[in-house]
């Protein structure tokens, strides 16, 4: 039986309860246990970093009316919400938590338990008290025993009508020795079975709580690593609200802040030269300053935004940048919801009531501000694991509701994932669908390729309209109208650096790279958006094996279309997450969670030296990982973001439920708590008013209509040897047109198509002629993905491109040269011979070239010239070159692949290079090559043999042409197919 001995606390030690004073701290002990900070020129001892995570090690609970709750998920930053209703809400906070912050109404009252260990009897509990608001609390402090053990027991009672009060330090005094005690929560176990709920609207006092914490987080102030002294932290925001005071030199109600903000600085100096300046008036002024700074921040005219709109969303069971926008990966809890007054209350109100539980992204504002748009996907429980059949189903569709909350109605249907809409001028929605079909290439899955589609406002007549054939993100509308995107582009190199920014006509013609496609760091780029007033964008630098999380870039491609030298970092305290600092792996959903455990194998940076001279900054220090995403530029130096404390974790795991608030930042390094649910994450901040319209921008009109039978375009090129890298004169007499097959199958290499690894599916088209002044002008397909090689006389490609293009429908494009700098405008293409006649007809390749067959192609030559020397009964230098199964490919494959220079992910040297050097890969930098033509035996291939030989090099030495395992036994067997399932 356990035996309880029960010793209370108060302000007369005997006493039973005690009233908080109606004016200022009452504290249980006047003289034990207060924790000041150092002066200016020292720095705080570093507090240890409290072990534990979900559900394992905890040591507090906490009851409501005797019932006990559990808090919000656990956050690096140290802060814990105990809430159910509005009525009683308790905020823990420390690392670990040695502050409290309960706020409830009449009648309500919230209970504590510390384990305090084993002390004696006579011992006696401390806490320091504070009423924040509202009436006067009773507070009772006492220890009871569970055999040994003791426990601190804290209740909070309001008898006479809604209170707050702050509770600091609790401690044990046993004689002269005082034990300070930690209120570590007992945790939620994650993941949850359910949705994740959001938390009620919090109490004025949680509210300025939770403010005044993140200011403390900000600085150091207590923090687990790197920590600083108020009087540390007080230099470092004055120094950062000069720059905003001298940024905003208009005046106007900040006008009068510089003469409060001169006193602070007056203040600070003089507390700075004070060998008697107390650890209090360090707190003080510290605190004055933070609040003076805030009126500063949210006082700034760029900042006069009104409502915001936003979204409350569970990360992804799979953090990756691929797999975080799946239906099957979606955790439910969150909703679309309005904040009423940014910066002056947390209040908000919800717009997606009438929904079931499931999960909500990119919320969109119309330009009228009438209307929201976002994507939802209904799911009343998480999936078990990545990949769970149960979820196999689970859809995001596009909805819409009226800015009051009213006429909420879904858009879209079926069985894809439609997501990210967009709203164009014309009225019609832009948007990200898995409705062009097909796969991705590296990993397993299944996982669905995703590119940009479009619909009538009232989403009817859905249709993809990027050929692309792998995926697209974040289409946002630019102020000169074009839209801009992020792509993944890895055509046969490396799958994690290429995921950059591209542009297109609001008709989804003109595919052009922006920025970064031959860029290493960041790894990718996204969730672009035009800056008010601005050629340049806002975007988030984020990794590839993680979900869009990162650093906010300013980017301006006056400066440079790759590389640093167009970055301007807005936000330089947080690294680029997988090319700067180590993506931290996460945990698969399936296992027990625990968020705070220390995790050393992570994704990147790789052995290349991406910037020596980086300099470590003390948040990065601070909270390793920490992150931005969200951005929505107010200026080129204002904007809204959503921030985490919290590590970015990636593949295969989860990140924490309620990672990221929304905060109104600046280039200075200001940045102002704007709302946090405690609970759960908020994103994507966009103001609910009126925008101006964007010009409409869609395919010249002389260029659109087209009433062939098969629709196609043309392609204009002006000069050949304008080119980066630099093309040899006079070599080019024709390109190659390739058409690139998205893969139809899921999982990486399942099946193969080659020996390159992860390779797409490849066809050739056929050829057209380069004129001896460089320039080129062709028809093709439209909706067809293709890339062209530069050929020579002997129609060997010099040059390869490891991207691709498409055209809509009677479109016309055109360029200067091949990879000329994009900055490069075709002003007039006047001299050009090849538009001295009409645009040529491709020519069609050797047989065996379309559909793509190794089979067909090059088995025949090896035939006729080979097989009679490389057989199994005759294998001449050990070599076959028969066509009998072997594996997934042939003999003679297997035997010739390894004399070819094919490109793909991972070989050569994990194919990081950007640029591609000429001569590079294909038949021209092959030993295959260099053995024929120096001679083998009486060997003489024929124009079309040679040919043959050739096409197949050059097509990176595939050897199926698609990625059907039916057709590809068709094709192992030397049959013909009709072609690729999917173009």
């Amino acid at each position: 039986m356990t035996t309880r001995h029960i010793v209370r606390s108060s302000l007369i030690l005997l006493a039973v309860t005690f009233s908080v004073a109606a004016q200022a701290a009452e504290s249980l002990s006047q003289d034990l246990g207060r924790r000041g900070q150092a002066h200016f020129a020292a720095k705080t001892p570093q507090s240890e970093p409290v072990p534990g995570g979900f559900g394992i090690g905890s040591e507090t609970t906490v009851a409501f009316d005797g019932k006990q709750i559990l808090p919000a998920h656990g956050s690096v930053s140290g802060f814990w919400l105990f809430a159910e209703d509005a009525g009683a809400e308790l905020a823990l906070m420390g690392h670990p938590p040695r502050r409290a912050v309960a706020a409830l109404d009449k009648g309500r009252r919230i209970t504590i338990r510390t384990v305090a260990g084993t002390v004696g009897r006579q011992a006696r509990p401390l806490v320091d008290t504070k009423r924040l608001e509202g009436s006067p609390a009773q507070v009772e402090a006492r220890l009871e025993w569970e055999d040994d053990t003791a426990i601190l027991v804290i209740d909070v009672s309001a008898t006479n009508g809604p209170t707050a009060v702050q509770l600091d330090a609790p401690r044990i005094v046993e004689g002269d020795n005082v034990t300070a005690l930690a209120m570590k929560p007992c945790e939620r176990t994650y993941p949850q079975p359910d949705a994740v709920g959001c938390s009620p609207p919090l109490r004025a006092a949680i509210e300025q709580a939770l403010i005044e914490w993140d200011w403390r987080m900000q600085d150091g102030i207590a923090a687990p690593r790197e920590s600083r002294s108020y009087a540390q932290a007080v230099q470092r925001t004055l120094t950062r609200g000069d720059a905003l005071l001298d940024d905003l030199t208009g005046g106007g109600e900040l006008g009068g802040k510089r003469t409060a903000w001169e006193s602070l600085h007056e203040e600070f100096r003089a507390l700075k030269d004070s060998a008697g300046a107390t650890d209090d008036q360090w707190e003080s002024l510290w605190r004055n300053v933070h609040r003076l700074r805030r009126e500063m921040v949210l006082g700034n005219p760029a900042a006069d935004i009104g409502p915001l709109v936003f979204a409350k969303r569970v990360p992804s069971v799979m953090s990756h940048q691929l797999t975080q926008y799946y239906g099957y990966t979606a955790q439910p809890g969150g909703g679309v919801f309005v904040l009423e007054e940014p910066g002056r209350s947390m209040k908000v109100r919800r717009l997606t009531g009438d929904l079931p539980a499931g999960s909500y992204l990119h919320p969109e504002v119309s330009h009228d501000g009438r209307t929201i748009y976002f994507a939802f996907c209904e799911c009343d429980t998480p999936p078990k694991s990545w990949g769970d059949p149960a979820a196999a189903d689970r859809r995001y569709h596009l909805y819409s509701v009226r800015a009051d909350g009213s006429e909420l109605r879904r858009l879209t249907d079926g069985p894809y994932d439609d997501f990210s809409p967009t709203c164009l001028p014309d009225g019609k929605l832009l948007f990200i669908s898995t409705r062009r079909g097909g796969y991705h290439r590296c990993g397993r899955g299944p996982c669905y390729v995703y590119t940009l589609a479009m619909a009538e406002a009232d989403g009817s007549n859905p249709h993809p309209i990027s050929f692309h054939e792998t995926n697209e993100w974040d289409p946002a509308v630019l102020n000169d109208g074009r839209v801009i995107y992020t792509r993944w582009d890895y055509v046969d190199r490396n799958a994690v650096f290429y995921q950059q920014l591209w542009t297109v006509r609001q008709d989804g013609s003109n595919a052009r790279i922006y920025y970064g496609n031959n860029t290493f760091n960041p790894v990718g780029t996204w969730e672009a958006r035009s800056v008010p007033g601005s050629s340049k964008v806002m975007a988030t630098a984020a990794p590839h094996h993680g979900m869009t999380a990162g650093s906010i870039v300013l980017l301006d491609t006056n400066r440079g279309v790759d590389g640093p030298a167009a970055i301007t970092r807005l936000t330089p305290d947080a690294a680029f997450p997988e090319s700067e600092i180590k993506l931290m792996r996460g945990i698969p959903v399936s296992e027990p969670t625990r968020f705070d455990d220390p995790q050393n194998q992570g994704w990147g940076p790789t052995g290349r030296e991406v910037d020596k001279q980086r300099t470590v900054c003390e948040e990065e220090l601070r909270w390793p990982g920490h992150c931005y995403r969200s951005p929505w530029p107010l200026s080129e130096k204002y904007f809204l973001a959503a921030y985490s404390f919290d590590r970015l974790r990636g593949e295969p795991g989860v990140n924490l439920p309620n990672m990221f608030g929304l905060y109104l930042c600046d280039a200075f390094g200001n940045r102002e708590l704007l709302y946090r649910d405690p609970n759960i994450s908020s994103l994507w901040p966009i103001p609910l008013r009126a925008r101006s319209k964007p010009p409409v921008l869609r395919m010249p009109a002389q260029f659109a209509d087209n009433t062939a039978e098969e629709p196609e375009g043309t392609f204009f090129l002006k000069n050949v040897y304008e080119s980066w890298p630099k093309l040899p004169d006079g070599e080019i007499r024709g390109l190659r047109i390739v058409q690139v097959l998205p893969k139809t199958t899921p999982h990486a290499n399942t099946p193969r198509v080659g020996a390159a690894n992860a390779s797409p599916g490849k066809q050739v088209l056929g050829t057209v002629p380069v004129e001896p002044d460089g320039s080129a002008w062709f028809r093709v397909p439209a909706g067809t993905p293709v890339l062209f090689q530069a050929l020579d006389a002997r129609g060997r490609a010099v040059q390869t491109m490891r991207s691709l293009t498409y055209l809509q429908p009677g479109e016309h494009v055109s360029c200067v040269g091949c990879h000329e700098p994009r900055t490069t405008t075709l002003l007039d293409p006047g001299g050009a011979s090849a538009l001295a006649r009409p645009p040529s007809v491709i020519e069609r390749g050797p047989d065996g070239s379309l559909p793509l067959s190794y089979p067909i192609l090059v088995q025949p030559v090896l035939d006729r010239h080979c097989v009679a020397c490389h057989n199994p009964e005759k294998p001449e230098g050990k070599v076959v070159l028969t066509a009998e199964p072997a594996g997934q490919f042939s003999r003679s494959y297997d035997a010739l692949v390894p004399l070819v220079a094919y490109t793909a992910w991972g070989n050569p040297q994990d194919n990081y290079e950007p640029l591609t050097a000429p001569d590079r890969f294909g038949a021209r930098a092959s030993k295959l090559t260099k053995l024929l033509d120096e001679g083998h035996y009486d060997v003489k291939l024929s124009e079309d043999d040679w040919q043959r030989i050739v096409t197949w090099m050059d097509a990176n030495a595939l050897f199926y042409g698609t990625f059907n395992p039916d057709e590809q036994a068709k094709q192992l067997r030397g049959e013909r197919i009709a072609g690729a399932d999917l173009r």
